[in-house]
Order: structure tokens, then sequence, then C-alpha cells
């Protein structure tokens, strides 16, 4: 499949389209790491479509906004639930994107995730996601895999789907030495630019198998430390209080369980030497393509996006945790005979 622009996807659905409905919102705040902003940066910055964000609570203005004006896209992300609170919103939710449809409005969706991280409700989330994938006029994608996969779960043609690169992160330039001394200050840790850092970056989330890396790097002959950081996503609180135990019990494990400042991002990826992913599933992945922009030597697993991947000269790809720890064995070695 060709790879194309949100504006020939947008103009494949309805070439008289000019304004589009984002959800969830686009965080305007965060210019250089909020993907949804960087994926319609170009659109946002030029005058030919009204790129209006739309908060979930506000789903109702999709309903009067395909009476008033036909012409009009919804771009949907994220349509997914992972407690009974935000279940309850759903048949809201669902409701007002069928109206939206019924009235002549247009659909496109973007499929970040195979199935919800958590793996909750996974029966309902599969009837929703194949009842969106049938209204969608469009399903966005970041790469030729992903299509292989989510046709089939979906039952959507392939025919429907539409691959638009993941977008770019603006890196913002340093040395390893300068972002270990604004940690260390602003976070009062003791790091060392002597020892190599690892990094796991984003939302404390188990389906990351933070967890799994963290006892590989405890028993690992090369000194390191590994660097968690980010908030702890809801639901997880128990997965947070696993990684402060062994945080307490090893120096090697260094936990930052926080939100962090954008102007702040930069200093970790400038102090690491290699990002970690242990993702269980994934699709595409913001956090590799965040590792990517600061140029680090990547180990990730071979699955969806990240599989094709395989030929760039800083990624490494594994199968099982055994491979994992030996990929990390090796490079870190080679690190430290540099």
């Amino acid at each position: 499949m060709k790879a194309t622009s949100l504006d020939e996807v947008y103009a494949s659905v309805n070439a008289e389209a000019k304004t589009i409905y984002v959800v969830p919102l686009i965080r305007y705040s965060h210019k250089k790491s909020d993907y949804l902003y960087l994926l319609y940066q170009d659109l946002i910055e030029s005058d030919r479509y009204q790129i209006e964000s739309i908060s979930i609570f506000n789903h109702v203005k999709l309903i009067f906004g395909a009476l008033i004006n036909k012409n009009v896209i919804l771009h949907y992300h994220w349509l997914e639930f992972q407690d009974f609170k935000s279940l309850a919103g759903m048949p809201w939710k669902m409701a007002c994107i069928f109206l939206f449809k019924i009235f002549g409005g247009n659909i496109v969706w973007t499929l970040h995730n195979e199935f919800p991280h958590d793996q909750k409700y996974l029966e309902l989330h599969q009837f929703l996601h194949r009842r969106m994938a049938k209204w969608a006029d469009a399903l966005h994608v970041h790469c030729q895999k992903a299509v292989d996969i989510m046709s089939h779960r979906l039952r959507a043609p392939k025919s429907k789907f539409h691959l638009v690169p993941h977008p770019d992160f603006p890196a913002m330039p340093s040395d390893k030495k300068t972002g270990i001394a604004k940690i260390n200050e602003k976070f009062d840790c003791t790091l060392s630019p002597d020892i190599s850092n690892i990094l796991m970056f984003g939302n404390i989330s188990r389906y990351k198998q933070i967890e799994e890396v963290a006892r590989i790097v405890t028993d690992l002959d090369t000194p390191c430390n590994l660097l968690i950081v980010g908030p702890v996503k809801k639901g997880n609180q128990d997965l947070y209080e696993e990684l402060k135990e062994l945080a307490e019990q090893n120096k090697r494990i260094v936990l930052i369980p926080h939100f962090i400042d954008e102007e702040e991002v930069p200093w970790f990826y400038h102090a690491s030497d290699i990002c970690v992913f242990n993702y269980r599933e994934i699709l595409s992945s913001g956090g590799y393509h965040m590792a990517q922009a600061y140029d680090k030597l990547i180990i990730a697993p071979d699955m969806g996006c990240l599989s094709e991947e395989v030929h760039h000269p800083n990624v490494h790809l594994f199968h099982r945790q055994d491979g994992l720890k030996a990929l990390l064995n090796v490079h870190l070695k080679a690190l430290q005979e540099q």
C-alpha cells in the first residue's frame, strides 16, 4: 500500500469537506510532544481545512455539525474504555457517531491498537470496533503490517485502509552530561555519565511489561541503570507498587512516576544510551518514534509496525524475554568498551 497524506485521505472520502472534527482534544500546549498536534500540524497551519478538536463531553456538537453542513469529516482516535465509568459513556458516544453518519457526515478512524492494552471487555470492544469500522469511510493506519492485522480483526476490506506515516517528533540538541545533571538536580537522582542508562519513557502501564525489564536489568553483569519515567496510568497502581519495591531493593532501578513537562522530556533521552520497549502487544508506538527522533539505540519486540523497522541500523528486535536480555547484554558491553 502506498503511503499518503491526511489531506489525500480526506479528499478521498469527501472532496468538498472543509471542517474536520478531531476526537479527542488536541493538546495545543504541547506542540513538540503531542501526537495529535504533530499529526495535524500541516493542516492546522494551512487554510485548507478548519480543524476543530472535540472533547468526549461535547460529542453532541458532531450531530449539529452534520445537520448544518453535510461536508464535514469526523476523525476519531482511541475508541475504547478501561472501567465501568468510561463504559457508561460509550452508548452516548456511539449514538453521536452513528447520528453523525446518518445525517451525512464522513468518518475516518485511526487504529492505534489491535485491542485495548489492559485487555478488559474484549468481546464488547470487538463488537464496537467492528461497528465503527463499518461506519468509517476510511481506516487510517501507520504501517502495512497494521492493515494485514486489522483487516482480519475488524472484518474490513483492505481497500478501506489508508497508510499515513506516524508523525515525527522534533528533537532538542544537548548531550548526556547535561541531561544527567538536569535530571539529578530536578529529581534528586545520582546518575553518573560513566554508567549506561536504559530508558523506558511514558505512562506506566502493565502492557509495557516494565517489571520484566526491571528484573532483567537487576540480573545483568554490566553496570547500568534503568530509568522508568512517566505517570502511572489509571488502574495500574499495583504495578507502581511492584516497581517501587524493586527500586527500593536495587539502586539500578530509577523510578520517576510523574508526568514530565515538555521542556524536560529531552533530558531523559540525552541522558540515556538505550531505549527499551517490551510491549505485550502493539500496532504503532509513539514512544518508538520519540526514541528515533533522538537517534537512540532501540531494543523492541518484533510485532506490529515495529516489525517493519528491522532494517534500521539503530533498531534491534527480539521475540522472547531471553532475546531481550541477550540484546541488552551485547549492547551494554559494547557501550562499556567505547
